[in-house]
């Protein structure tokens, strides 16, 4: 999840390039150095001056200040360095700082479904001992997504959901009645995809646009839906099954959205909440973040429903967002656990110092304050409170848990990418399992 207009992408999936070199060294097995690390046996605040540096992707520096703020004030010999990485580039700067001899990191952001592969490269430290009681503080799909073979190798601190947004304007002009916010309410795609034409011949530029239109995140419950499941399958979950019938469907659905012009091609995912926001998309499935960007267009008549799901198929929406990892090689462990105690769990977290809070905390006590932010009192976001707090609680799907999950990522945004460009579904689909097979092959070795 990224927070710094691109942050608003939350549990951002986006398209990651690695070199050879990097990849491979993913595939060493180094994940027994995680686990060995050494940690105080009880946390102790330093009695002279010391610096952590931590590494982000999820804020920017001046959107996290005010939390760092409150953070040094209350532990006046702990000063924090923060860094503000690009998402894009975060795993290449990872892998130098860990193991950077001058300004190496202590504490880092870890975007959930990435969590076993750092822990298969020995990015992250075991924090069982130290946190042993987050189950009931932590909200229970943030805490799986951080736990790995038993044991709590990250620290949940944010999570997500979607909504579907809904122009009112555009769906009265066609003759569509409004959907309720009431989840039991819940449009099918096949509805959606329908009214989107009905939209579209009625004046609106786009029928439905996906927020994250090339994105994992938010095109897995697609599959998911369809019976198709999350990708793969077998021990580790490094077995491709992105071929079956769930797949197909669910992309072939997809497809037809920008061959039959209702979505749009030659968009990026940075781009699609303008189209909503200017009033040109009937259907908008997307983050609850861009409340505000919305809410700023006065003239602009939207609603909020639930996140479809197919006929017949379960309903599915994306969740998951990022946690904090802990450094095996950090000089200053008892300070940085301090701080990520703070992050995540002290007071309900960190989200009570941030000005403004996009997305719910993990932290269970914290998230009321994420449900009772201003831009969810308009009127046009109606029932939206009630209806993020049911997704999150029945609805919510992790990404793949897998140590391969990175490579995973590229390779499922590049079919993405194809498909939309209106490449055949099923031989997309087929070349991007065999591109998995190749290149999970190090991990079975």
């Amino acid at each position: 999840m990224h927070i710094h207009k691109g942050v608003k992408r939350l549990p951002v999936a986006g398209a990651l390039i690695f070199s050879a070199a990097l990849v491979l060294s993913s595939c060493a097995g180094t994940g027994a150095s995680s686990s060995s690390a050494l940690l105080p046996a009880k946390l102790t605040e330093p009695t002279k001056p010391v610096t952590i540096n931590y590494a982000g992707a999820a804020y920017s520096a001046a959107d996290i200040k005010p939390v760092i703020q409150a953070f040094e004030k209350l532990h006046p010999n702990i000063k924090v360095n923060y860094e503000a990485d690009p998402f894009e580039s975060f795993n290449s700067i990872l892998s130098a700082q860990l193991t950077a001899k001058d300004k190496a990191i202590d504490v880092f952001d870890v975007d959930m479904p990435r969590t076993d592969a750092y822990v298969n490269r020995g990015w992250l430290t075991d924090l069982s001992s130290v946190f042993p009681n987050v189950k009931g503080k932590i909200d229970s799909a943030s805490l799986a997504a951080a736990t790995v073979s038993g044991k709590l190798m990250a620290l949940p601190y944010q999570t997500s959901t979607n909504i579907m947004y809904y122009n009112k304007t555009l769906l009265k002009a066609a003759g569509i009645p409004f959907p309720s916010a009431d989840p039991t309410g819940r449009l099918t795609w096949e509805q959606v995809e329908s009214d989107a034409t009905k939209a579209k011949a009625a004046g609106a530029k786009w029928g439905i646009v996906f927020d994250q239109i090339d994105r994992y995140y938010q095109l897995e419950p697609l599959s998911t839906s369809a019976g198709g499941g999350a990708g793969a399958g077998g021990p580790g979950n490094l077995t491709p099954d992105i071929t079956n019938a769930g797949w197909a469907k669910a992309m072939t659905w997809y497809s037809k959205l920008f061959k039959d012009g209702l979505s749009p091609r030659g968009v990026a995912a940075a781009q699609t909440p303008n189209l909503f926001a200017n009033g040109q998309v009937a259907f908008f499935p997307g983050g609850p973040w861009w409340a505000p960007q919305f809410e700023a267009n006065k003239s602009l008549n939207f609603g909020v429903t639930a996140f479809p799901a197919f006929a017949g198929g379960k309903a599915a929406t994306p969740t998951g967002g990022w946690s904090l990892g802990l450094s095996p090689t950090s000089t200053h462990k008892d300070a940085a656990l301090i701080f990520m105690k703070f992050m995540a769990l002290d007071n309900g977290g960190y989200s009570q110092y941030l000005t403004a809070l996009a997305v719910p905390p993990s932290n269970i006590q914290g998230s009321e304050r994420f449900y009772n932010s201003a831009a969810f009192k308009d009127p046009r976001m109606a029932g939206v409170v009630s209806l993020m707090k049911y997704e999150l609680a029945h609805t919510a799907i992790l990404r793949l848990k897998t140590v391969g999950y990175i490579e995973f990522e590229n390779i499922i945004t590049n079919a993405y990418d194809d498909i939309i460009d209106g490449a055949d579904v099923k031989t997309t689909l087929a070349n991007a399992s065999a591109n998995l097979k190749t290149t999970w092959a190090e991990y079975k070795k």
